[in-house]
């Protein structure tokens, strides 16, 4: 009996604990979804759909990071072993790498699809990341009627028939920015690709051989 307790973690103190922040990210930017497409909450509209953007963007990366260290905390006990060795690699790598480099090394360990932004789900997050930098990094930039700061943001304009009501008379104008955020079904899109991308985290991480 003995024994066995001792190849357990039964009565052995916590040395470490990591919150898979992850889903918190994504809870929230269902949340905001939903708060979006509330009639009474069209005044804040655009606060729901950046919100649901910065989270839906935050996600990913939270993913990945979550992945990397639970893979290091498995070899942990085992400093030589060639797999723990790569992982510890990636994860001092890990401050220095974009999204798509992170994806990308991780998924030599685990037999994984490499980032392809001409496919789907890859296509989609990177309009959520390119929306959630020109927000985060919001350069106040002048652009003209249905302009938009570059062709991912006016695809996703026009895929959501987003265009500006404004007369551009009189100083009656608009810029994409209060256009796109103001569009109720900004929020519900990005839901579902970032929910959708989630589902098919783990196939995309072990294809099949």
């Amino acid at each position: 009996m003995n024994s066995e307790l001792e190849n357990t973690c039964a009565g052995k103190p916590i040395k470490s604990a990591m919150h898979s922040f992850s889903q918190c990210f994504l809870s929230s930017c269902k949340k905001f979804s939903e708060l979006a497409k509330l009639p009474e909450n069209e005044q804040n509209i655009s606060i729901f759909n950046s919100s649901c953007i910065i989270n839906a963007a935050c996600f990913l990366e939270a993913k990945i990071n979550e992945e990397i260290s639970m893979a290091v905390i498995c070899f942990e006990y085992d400093q030589d072993e060639p797999e723990g060795k790569a992982w510890r690699a990636i994860q001092r790598l890990q401050k220095k790498l974009n999204i798509q480099e992170k994806w990308d090394l991780v998924a030599l360990r685990t037999n994984g699809i490499p980032w392809d932004n001409s496919v789907e789900p890859f296509q989609s997050f990177e309009i959520i990341s390119s929306l959630r930098n020109e927000l985060v990094h919001y350069k106040a930039a002048f652009h003209g009627k249905d302009e938009a700061p570059n062709r991912k943001i006016s695809g996703l304009m026009k895929k959501l028939d987003v265009s500006s009501q404004a007369s551009w008379t009189d100083d009656d104008c608009s810029s994409w920015v209060s256009d796109l955020l103001g569009s109720y079904r900004l929020a519900e899109w990005v839901y579902q690709n970032i929910s959708s991308f989630d589902e098919s985290y783990y196939s995309l991480r072990h294809t099949k051989t």
